[in-house]
């Protein structure tokens, strides 16, 4: 078996600096890491922009490379100071499908499949929604790969599973045909990296990226609201930022006069991350939408309390084990939940209970064997088709 790993949208950012922060990326890394503890290494080939080889080269050093190069795009690259990427052009101009089906694949698998990623070719395709949030924004031009019967689906959650199946009015048969695989969560918070300024501080955490639909704005608001009945303060920490909203935050501190009691962070280390997780008192995610909802689930198995939306995946995720705000708009719903918690904190007792449920749930081994159950049963129904010829 031979299945290829599109791994071309790993972020350049997060290659660059050598750790992973975006959730399709870390995704797709467990599900590597248990293929290789598993000795399945041998039974993939890793998919790479030119620019990205030597970190998937020390990351996962028993798998098989294909590296995706055009001589152009490598000259660009070095001459706008490695400023230009130029990533979409390997599959726009048709090089990713050429070595798809010159390399005669078994299959290949999109571990993070949206209109961008996706190039249809003659072999059988795998592809991963974790959510159709650009659907709902931008319309469905480029997303033919889910209705098309040759692709198989799967899906994070069974919130994406039904808003494709809705959104893109799929007959039974087809709808019937997605497979839930949740993501999966392999943690490891040992090695931590103190942020000085927070050492000495309690605080609440939002672990987000500084957008609209992650609602960041509500919770500073719930905060100011709270500021002067608790002695916690409030950490944002994201990996990716719209500047408009993250300028609206920072005036809104500024208005309040926040600033000592608000920290925003923006792309830390792995360590600092896993500093941030193991210290905070509280963990609230105020998001609109979710495909799954990665971050809450982190932070419960980390045994931190949380409290969540109940928008899109989250209640789903959180498999309905933590706190929720009915409203997630509601700044007052939100102020008094957060107090209500501070106050009343969940023992010891009832948050490892949780953290064991969700472990176990989001056990990247179990989650790795169900795709290993897929590519297996398409290679054998590739053989008895030859076998027909």
């Amino acid at each position: 078996m031979n299945i290829a790993i599109d791994c071309t949208a790993f972020g350049h950012e997060e290659v660059n600096k050598g750790h992973l922060s975006l959730s399709t990326s870390i995704f797709t890394a467990d599900i590597l890491d248990s293929f290789s503890k598993s000795s399945l290494s041998d039974s993939f080939t890793l998919l790479v922009n030119y620019n990205h080889f030597d970190f998937f080269k020390k990351r996962f050093p028993s798998f098989k490379l294909q590296v995706l190069s055009i001589p152009l795009l490598k000259i660009l690259y070095h001459l706008s100071g490695k400023r230009f990427k130029g990533t979409k052009y390997i599959k726009k101009f048709g090089f990713f499908k050429r070595c798809i089906e010159k390399n005669s694949f078994d299959a290949v698998w999109f571990p993070y499949c949206v209109d961008y990623t996706y190039v249809k070719t003659k072999i059988p395709s795998v592809c991963t929604v974790h959510d159709i949030y650009p659907v709902h924004r931008k319309g469905k031009n480029g997303w033919d790969f889910i209705t098309d019967s040759s692709t198989l689906l799967t899906s994070v959650s069974n919130y994406t599973k039904n808003d494709i199946i809705k959104s893109f009015g799929l007959d039974s048969k087809r709808a019937d045909s997605i497979i839930k695989i949740p993501n999966s969560i392999i943690f490891d918070v040992s090695e931590k990296k103190e942020i000085p300024e927070l050492a000495s501080k309690k605080f609440i955490l939002d672990l987000n990226a500084y957008i609209e639909k992650k609602n960041p704005l509500t919770l500073l608001k719930a905060f100011n609201i709270i500021k002067n009945k608790s002695d916690l303060s409030l950490v944002f920490c994201g990996g990716y930022k719209d500047d408009d909203l993250f300028s609206k935050m920072q005036d809104y501190i500024a208005e309040n006069q926040l600033e000592s009691r608000v920290k925003m962070l923006f792309r830390v280390s792995d360590q600092e991350r896993n500093f941030l997780l193991t210290k905070a008192s509280l963990f609230v995610t105020p998001s609109l939408f979710e495909g799954f909802g990665r971050t809450p689930v982190e932070a419960a198995i980390c045994k931190i309390p949380v409290i969540s939306t109940k928008e899109t995946s989250l209640f789903e995720a959180t498999m309905e084990l933590c706190s929720y705000v009915e409203n997630p708009k509601d700044e007052n719903e939100l102020a008094s939940l957060m107090l209500s918690k501070i106050q009343n904190p969940d023992s010891p007792e009832k948050l490892e209970k949780i953290a064991q449920t969700l472990l176990e749930n989001y056990n990247p081994d179990k989650c790795a064997k169900k795709y290993l159950n897929i590519f297996e049963n398409m290679l054998e129904l590739k053989l008895k088709k030859l076998e027909k010829v």
